[in-house]
């Protein structure tokens, strides 16, 4: 996941009050929808859909690829990022997919496809840091990009010559002219692009040391954690940056505090220039105009979970989905289902753009390999923007240590997606003991790039982990079983909807309105007890204020469902008039009516408390 757009602090472990938040989703609602109408026994439950694909994800084919990719430095377009593709391209032909050009093909295919600028790749192979000092000498170094320590030279760092560098080492002070770091090496706490800024490209700095690393990665426990990061390309300067453990973080400034300082630097590196490949794998659907649904990993990030297990994953279920339909395990499905594997935004926004085909929805799949035992990172279902993203109030809306997304209510659009991703993980939660839970949208992965475009997309991913962007996510790091229940719920909502229909549509409007209920009801009892507080109730202004934000969260959460629940009316490809659709149109008009009545007796919550 990347970190481009913001950073993160603190350290609040999210409650785990709300993972039972849709169990009861698929209860017939009170009056809304006839039992009859929706199918049960037939296979077209969310249920049944669950228990038709337990053997449609390949956990080894998953397994197996991430071991492979482990040792890889991926970043977009260099030596691991091509030589992952292939092994996921190996893969995937191995597991049924073609050539478009193929005979063979039933149009299950794999391509690969070059988008975007031109643009530096960088690979490191060998790199050691050293203080001049007999008592001390080495600090970090690693001899090929498989090493333990490879994090500790930034992303786009210049190769020095053979022998390396010596120089003086210098503490980054805010008072200081940049002008008198020049011919120096710069240490400093700030990130290591931010100090690379204003010591190298500013002061003339030949590269700078940084030693940060966020609180959430719990520098006190993990002290030989080595931030990933990267410094800006800079052909003129030709600089580096390097990033260094909480240990030897206490090293450098013990041998700081007492004087002066030289190291030597050597960075083995090569830049080749490279467009952004990106790997496309299509199932074909039966029904050419009923949409596509679009799975997405990206590869450009060297850590095992961040984001070789979504690869893995993605690249099982592909392999696995595909066996069961060509063995008739598992119907065709209407719909085309398209996996992407690329450079992170850049491989949707460009494929959306190379795209003519609709598309209905987007799942994400970013960082689902940590296990919840050993890493604390919670499996989580990033929701697409809701008001809970704006006004977040647990336990129903809990933001991770990510932190809160820019979203405005001007861009709430409802949606049934997110009511449905999350019945279809529970119901992998009822056969296994997982503690997944939703999230409020906070963005900084693919789904941006749909959403962009008015296309219903999440995320499914883990957090917080306190290895991520650090040298430690490695192989040792994954659970498959994890990764095995991110893709079980994931399949299961992709077969259900891949052959959505009005049978199926009708199941959704239930469930969102099941959702919809508890979301109503928990907001009228926060605001019964916001408005409760002794001082609140005192104080006529505050009264005020507290009711007029109490009233605008209960108006913005009841029209997003109103929203939701008509989104459900394009469910079924195509409008032709029919009874089913009739009857669906008016399964929505009696939720519709429905909502405003919640609304109404959300509301009166308010102005029974006012008085």
């Amino acid at each position: 996941m990347s970190v481009c757009c913001r950073m993160r602090t603190g350290r609040a472990v999210p409650s785990r009050t709300a993972r039972s938040f849709f169990l009861g989703a698929i209860l017939v609602l009170g009056g809304v929808v006839p039992a009859s109408a929706v199918g049960q026994a037939d296979g077209t439950s969310l249920s049944a859909s669950m228990e038709a694909v337990q053997s449609a994800f390949e956990k080894d084919v998953a397994g197996k690829l991430l071991e492979g990719m482990d040792p890889f430095y991926r970043l977009r377009g260099n030596h691991g990022y091509l030589r992952s593709l292939e092994l996921a391209m190996e893969a995937l032909e191995k597991g049924g997919f073609s050539d478009p050009s193929s005979p063979d093909s039933h149009g299950d295919t794999v391509r690969f496809r070059d988008f975007g600028p031109v643009k530096p790749a960088w690979t490191p192979s060998s790199a050691s840091l050293s203080v001049i000092s007999p008592d001390v000498g080495l600090l970090h170094s690693f001899e090929d990009e498989s090493g333990l320590d490879r994090t500790f030279v930034c992303a786009n760092s210049f190769p020095t010559a053979p022998d390396g560098v010596v120089a003086p080492l210098v503490r980054f002070d805010h008072s200081k002219p940049p002008e008198s770091y020049a011919g120096t090496i710069v240490y400093g706490t700030l990130p290591s692009a931010a100090l690379f800024e204003q010591a190298v490209v500013q002061g003339g700095a030949l590269g700078v040391i940084s030693s940060y690393l966020p609180e959430y990665n719990e520098p006190s426990t993990y002290t030989d954690a080595i931030h990933f990061s990267k410094v800006p390309y800079d052909a003129e300067r030709e600089g580096f940056g390097l990033n260094v453990s909480p240990a030897k973080r206490r090293v450098l400034e013990r041998l700081l505090s007492g004087g002066m300082v030289y190291v030597r630097v050597i960075i083995g590196a090569r830049f080749t220039e490279a467009r952004s490949r990106t790997l496309i794998a299509k199932i074909d659907g039966s029904d050419s105009h009923a949409g596509t649904v679009v799975l997405v990993a990206h590869l450009d990030e060297p850590g095992t979970n961040d984001n070789g297990s979504g690869v893995a994953a993605t690249v099982g279920m592909a392999t696995g989905y595909l066996k069961a339909i060509r063995e008739g395990r598992l119907p065709r499905p209407r719909r085309n289902i398209v996996f992407l594997i690329g450079t992170e935004f850049e491989c949707s926004r460009e494929w959306l753009r190379a795209n003519s085909d609709k598309v209905d929805l987007a799942i994400v799949i970013d960082m689902v390999g940590e296990d919840p035992e050993e890493n604390g990172a919670l499996p989580l279902v990033e929701r697409m923007p809701d008001p809970g993203a704006i006004w977040d109030r647990p336990p129903l809306d809990v933001h991770s240590e990510w932190g809160r997304g820019d979203v405005r209510v001007g861009q709430l659009s409802g949606n049934f997606l997110n009511d449905y991703v999350m019945a279809a993980m529970h119901e992998r939660q009822k056969r296994v003991d997982w503690p997944v839970r939703s999230n409020p949208y906070e963005g900084g992965s693919d789904h941006e790039s749909f959403l962009e475009r008015g296309i219903p997309a999440v995320l499914l991913w883990h957090f917080t982990d306190p290895y991520y962007h650090t040298n430690l996510d490695r192989l040792d790091k994954v659970s498959l079983d994890e990764m095995e229940n991110m893709a079980m719920g994931t399949l299961a909502l992709v077969n259900h909807f891949g052959s959505a229909g009005l049978e199926r549509a009708d199941e959704v409007l239930r469930l969102v309105m099941e959702a919809a209920r508890v979301r109503l009801g928990t907001e009228a009892k926060t605001a019964r007890t916001r408005l409760s507080v002794q001082a609140v109730k005192d104080d006529p202004v505050q009264l005020a204020l507290v009711s007029d934000r109490e009233r605008t969260i209960i108006v913005a959460w009841s029209h997003w469902y109103r929203e939701a629940v008509l989104s459900i009316e394009h469910f079924e490809p195509g409008f032709q008039s029919s009874e089913p659709r009739r009857i669906l149109e008016a399964n929505i008009d009696q939720a519709l009516t429905e909502l405003r009545k919640l609304e109404r007796q959300a509301l009166a919550v308010i102005d029974d408390q006012e008085g």
